[in-house]
């Protein structure tokens, strides 16, 4: 043992030595056992249990890369294929005939697999036939593990034709001095062929230095993968404006001209099937949308099709769709001349950017607009370093760099805590638990103070330089391109405006729609689009429009951040903007525009902000200014009149609760009143204030203006309670949770004497109460149910054709006119002939319209119909069936004419028994819950029409008063 402890050096050299020895270096290796420690460091790092695939890239078993590579790899057409393990379908073929078989190293016997192809590669062609460089690609292993081959600069897409020297040329490298004009144009122009000749190399015949390099003669060689030089580019752009077509004997221009012949299938640039390789160069756009581009795309890496077309690598969703987009909106000449030269073109030069550069500026644009650190930003689906396509993008004019990062606070919330703790203390400030905001505000009041020496640097630009040295690289997106993309944006998703108030952001949601509706996963009503308004007049009303949505989404957030101050401030400047435009700007336009279309207007959405700022306002206790600004929006009636009634309702409490203006109080209810555009649950707001008013001892003296007041009656309706133990929660807020004692299952055998106790809803305690009066099915929907019926009864007149405008994109769940008087109106003689035959239905007839429509639209995305809304189409049908004709055709009815303000107050559950075809419409109460005015209107409507209604309320076991 003493003797082999000194060998354990040696004996783990030989592990080395023998890898040289099997290369053809080395000695034979010192005889044996291994050590006990190189056994334990194998142990200790056990090879991995998968691979990357040489070709494709894919991670396979470790021992099954030669069954994946000889059956499963996307990137093998056939068993012709001489592309081999370890080399990149982008790199171009290898010829291995320069070699002596005498020389050649020991294979795989995956690599021997293909000798037979190789060999009769060989028997067709001599040395004098095709191109040799020499590439060196070092030990296998590297060679195994190399994914790309980075060649010069000024190599070419293909080389031309050359006649090989003898074995003693010069080593590898020294072909890199040929000239281009000895290498010869890849295309030429149309007609004309070129071919010119120089020498080539061929690989060493032994190793040097006691190493086992090997040396590969590569037939065809591919530009750089990295963004070549200003110059070159430009040179490649001049040389390449042709596509080029590979074939087994020769490289054909598009135009049809045979150019340079480069040998056998072996030497093409992707693929050894002897098919044809059409190669041209052009941008991810063309992968997308299939545009003309003049851009070059930096990587020519492409597929052959089964009939010789070209097919590139796709572009990513994110991408492609973003080019569509753009597409789509500028074909339409309404949406064109809202684009100046100026604007053309920015899209322009962005269709000239690489591929990796659309992508980035996509996934940028599609971020929040502030800046960025460059080292944070990780995207390796587009590059692995990101800086040259950063440095293409700022030339471009599409970015802003560190340099134009002038402001403090913005390079503050780019650091991290760490290094904001290091800044802080390099000033003196902050303790060992200041959080990152109490630095933030502390670095930024020391950079406003002045400096003690007026000569020196202030010290929010010290702060500053320091802050920007730590942040390293930046980046921004520069808003002018930015703005431009995104109008063109909101163009496409005009319509998502209507139900979410986030439009101002371009619309960049609808890229994710686009994907999801190409992948199959969502599908939208069938419809036709027929615009003939023009919303836009022009440019400036389009910026003036993206202005207005912007500052509304701006004042939303900050209201619902709570931020109440600032939200005064974007408030007052946003009605400062508005009043400059009506004094300027001619707004006859948007006034003659329907209503479903004058949403979409500068106008509407200043009218929003106008009336967010009442809430604003009475936050801040302003209450005179915040009527003063309800009269202002009550003396128009142009834009939002839908929210007329909120506004008379509050208008009237105001003046009532926090002004004590009763006579001014009472002339608003009695105008409310007289409002036609006043409905539902607004007007018998107004209404019940006005008794309110009349019965209040303080009003003695006005009974006389509270006598003549409109009538609004609505009678009451059964209540009932039931009760049930609430579950106590932390706070005593939110919605009451209730304990409930169901019945033992199978899976569920926890209570005793075969009872389990749950937690449930009160909507759910009272399912569970009718399910033990004999109602076996029942459904806690509220609106849902009820428009769902509506929608699948109605679903051909919804989407029925003839109404203009009304459909803008592929991309709407409704039509626009659906909240708006005008639905019932430009539909009217459809809707009475759907209303008259639901009247007259039987229950066998009612079950066949249903299933007409739910079989054919199923799935089909509709604001209006929720499919997991009913558990299958027999228990929609189950329903409709109890319902009955004209309980349905009274409720379609009274929806059609006024969606918008019936869609909500509808009851929380409906109950029904298939046996006795008996239903009950319940609206659930739980403790301290009343009835709104919606819903009182409701209770009574659906009375009128038939239904038994009821109200349920839910009340505590344990609550005082309610004991036996």
């Amino acid at each position: 043992m003493s003797e082999e402890r000194p060998r354990a050096p040696a004996q783990r050299r030989c592990l080395s030595r023998t890898r040289r020895r099997a290369r053809g270096g080395g000695g034979p290796p010192a005889p044996g056992p291994p050590a006990p420690a190189s056994i334990a460091s194998l142990l200790r790092n056990p090879p991995p249990s998968s691979l990357a695939c040489p070709l494709c890239g894919d991670m396979v078993p470790r021992f099954g890369v030669n069954e994946h590579l000889d059956s499963a790899c996307p990137l093998r057409r056939d068993g012709t294929c001489t592309e081999q393990a370890g080399v990149d379908p982008m790199i171009p073929s290898v010829d291995r005939t320069a070699r002596p078989a005498e020389e050649s190293p020991s294979t795989s016997p995956y690599f021997k697999k293909h000798a037979p192809a190789l060999s009769h590669t060989r028997e067709g062609r001599t040395r004098d036939d095709k191109v040799v460089r020499t590439v060196g690609l070092g030990s296998l292993a590297a060679r195994l593990s190399r994914r790309r081959l980075n060649f010069p600069e000024h190599t070419d897409i293909a080389s031309p034709q050359v006649k090989p020297p003898s074995i003693g040329s010069p080593p590898a490298g020294a072909s890199a001095g040929i000239s281009a004009a000895e290498r010869g144009p890849l295309t030429g122009d149309a007609g004309s062929a070129h071919s010119s000749s120089a020498p080539a190399e061929t690989p060493k015949a032994g190793l040097e230095g006691g190493s086992a390099q090997r040396e590969l003669a590569v037939t065809t060689t591919l530009p750089e993968p990295s963004r070549p030089s200003k110059r070159k580019a430009e040179e490649l752009s001049s040389r390449h404006k042709s596509p080029v077509s590979l074939t087994k004997g020769s490289i054909t221009a598009a135009n049809g001209t045979e150019n340079t012949q480069v040998g056998t299938c072996e030497n093409t640039l992707l693929s050894c099937t002897g098919e044809t390789t059409s190669v041209p160069w052009r941008t991810a756009e063309n992968v997308a949308v299939q545009t003309d581009s003049t851009a070059t795309d930096a990587n020519p890496r492409q597929d052959a099709g089964e009939e010789g077309v070209p097919v590139s690598p796709p572009a990513p969703y994110y991408l492609s769709n973003f080019l569509m987009v753009l597409k789509t909106v500028l074909e339409n000449e309404d949406d064109r001349v809202l684009f100046n030269q100026e604007d053309l073109a920015v899209i322009r030069t962005f269709r000239q950017l690489s591929a990796a550069g659309q992508m980035l500026y996509v996934r940028l644009f599609q971020r929040k607009l502030q800046w960025l650190r460059v080292n944070k930003l990780d995207y390796a689906a587009i590059a692995s370093d990101l800086s040259p396509v950063v440095q293409e993008l700022t030339a471009s004019g599409f970015l802003q760099r560190e340099s134009e990062l002038e402001e403090l606070g913005e390079v503050l919330d780019l650091l991290p805590a760490p290094e904001l703790k290091s800044l802080a203390k390099t000033f003196h400030l902050g303790g060992p638990g200041a959080q990152k905001q109490q630095l933030v505000e502390g670095l930024l009041r020391l950079g406003r103070q002045r400096s003690l020496f007026a000569t020196g640097a202030s010290t929010g630009s010290v702060i500053l330089k320091r802050a920007k040295q730590l942040a390293g690289q930046c980046v921004r997106l520069c808003r002018g391109p930015r703005a431009v993309f995104s109008r063109l944006l909101l163009l496409s998703s005009l319509t998502d405006g209507l139900d979410e108030e986030e439009a101002g952001s371009g619309g960049q949601n609808q890229l994710y729609t686009i994907l999801l509706v190409n992948s199959g996963r969502l599908a939208f009503p069938v419809y036709t689009v027929e615009r003939k308004a023009k919303v836009f007049q022009d440019r400036d009303e389009l910026i003036r429009y993206e202005a207005a949505m912007r500052a509304l989404q701006e004042v939303g957030a900050a209201m619902q951040a709570g931020n109440w101050q600032e939200a005064f401030d974007l408030y007052t400047s946003a009605k400062e903007t508005w009043q400059e435009q009506r004094a300027t700007c001619n707004l006859r336009h948007q006034e003659a525009l329907p209503l479903f279309l004058r949403c979409f207007t500068a106008g509407w959405a200043y009218t929003r902000i106008m009336s967010r700022g009442v809430e604003i306002l009475q936050r801040l206790r302003r209450y005179k200014e915040a009527v003063e600004e309800l009269k202002s929006l009550l003396a128009q009636s142009v834009y939002c009149p839908d929210s007329r009634g909120r506004w008379w309702d509050r208008l009237a409490l105001n003046l009532q609760q926090h002004l004590k203006h009763m006579q001014q109080a009472i002339n608003a209810v009695r105008e409310g009143l007289s409002d036609p555009l006043v409905r539902t649950g607004h007007r018998l707001s107004l209404y019940q204030r006005a008794v309110r008013m009349r019965e209040a001892p303080s009003c003695k003296r006005f009974r006389l203006l509270l006598r003549d007041f409109p009538v609004v009656l609505v009678q009451d309706v059964p209540h009932v309670t039931i009760r049930g133990q609430l579950f106590p929660h932390p706070g005593g807020t939110g919605k009451s949770v209730f304990l409930m004692i169901t019945e033992e299952s199978e899976d569920n055998k926890n209570g005793e004497n075969g009872h389990a106790t749950v937690m449930c809803s009160v909507e759910e305690l009272a399912l569970a109460h009718y399910r033990r009066l004999g109602f076996e099915e029942g459904i806690h929907g509220e609106g849902s149910t009820f428009s769902t019926l509506f929608g699948l009864l109605l679903w051909d007149i919804v989407f029925m054709e003839g109404v203009p405008d009304v459909f803008r994109n592929p991309y709407q769940t409704c039509p626009l006119d659906l909240h708006t008087d005008c639905f019932y109106e430009n539909r009217k003689e459809a809707l009475e002939l759907r209303v008259q035959l639901l009247q007259e239905a039987s229950a066998e007839t009612l079950c066949s319209l249903l299933a007409e429509a739910w079989r054919s639209q199923e799935g089909r995305v509709c604001a209006l119909v929720s499919w997991e809304r009913f558990s299958s189409l027999e228990q929609a049908q189950s329903l409709v069936s109890c319902l009955g004709g004209p309980f349905l055709a009274g409720l379609v009815q009274q929806m059609a004419k006024d969606y918008r303000h019936c869609r909500g107050g509808l009851p929380d559950l409906v109950v029904w028994s298939t046996q006795s075809s008996k239903y009950k419409l319940v609206e659930v109460k739980g403790p301290n819950d009343r009835l709104s005015q919606k819903q009182q209107i409701w209770l009574d409507g659906l009375r009128k029409l038939g239904a038994d209604v009821e109200v349920c309320h839910v009340t505590d076991i344990g609550a005082r008063g309610n004991c036996d």
